[in-house]
């Protein structure tokens, strides 16, 4: 049984953005998720993938909050008050909308995982060498498109590994669902 999440290894970033490129525009292989792992010199990690952060949804859920509340104060009737009442109304009213959509942005960013594992992630950055970033691709139907995978980046000298946990571990184990392929121009 083959996973259908991959990792890549290539030995530059210029090479792995072109790789990337190429495959993006590939219609033959379907990504589902997408994230580029790299060490930087002084050792630390950098991730760039499609996952939510907690201030982000922090953000998002507040700016939507706010504006949901301060629209149902104008539903409600706000327009008509005197003076400065509907100013008072509606900005407390988005004020208020924007402290609970914070709160439930946060909430539901935490909640929900939109990415890779980040224990995966931050094992697979242990083991890379700093200048050799990789390209970790969960594929949509693995069975068809790995060998695909393999072939659209066969120009771009990446060392493709299979599956992630053999990418993590450094290990050929006998159990393991297949082979290591190292591509190369």
């Amino acid at each position: 049984m083959t996973t259908g999440i991959i990792v890549a290894i290539f030995p530059s970033r210029k090479i792995l953005l072109r790789a990337l490129d190429h495959l993006t525009n590939s219609e033959s292989i379907l990504i589902n998720r997408a994230a580029i792992v790299a060490k930087a010199a002084t050792g630390e990690f950098v991730v760039l993938d499609d996952d939510m952060s907690p201030s982000e949804g922090s953000v998002a859920g507040g700016a939507l909050g706010a504006a949901m509340a301060a629209l149902g104060m104008v539903q409600l009737g706000a327009l008509l008050l005197p003076g400065v009442g509907p100013v008072i109304a509606i900005g407390a009213g988005a004020l208020v909308g924007g402290l609970v959509g914070s709160v439930t942005g946060r909430f539901a960013a935490n909640l929900l995982d939109f990415g890779f594992k980040t224990e995966q992630i931050q094992a697979l950055s242990k083991r890379l060498e700093t200048g050799r970033p990789a390209l970790v691709v969960e594929l949509s139907q693995p069975e068809s498109a790995i060998d695909k995978l393999r072939q659209a980046l066969q120009g771009y000298n990446a060392e493709i590994i299979e599956p992630l946990h053999r990418a993590i571990t450094g290990g050929d184990n006998a159990e393991d669902s297949g082979p290591s392929t190292h591509g190369g121009a």
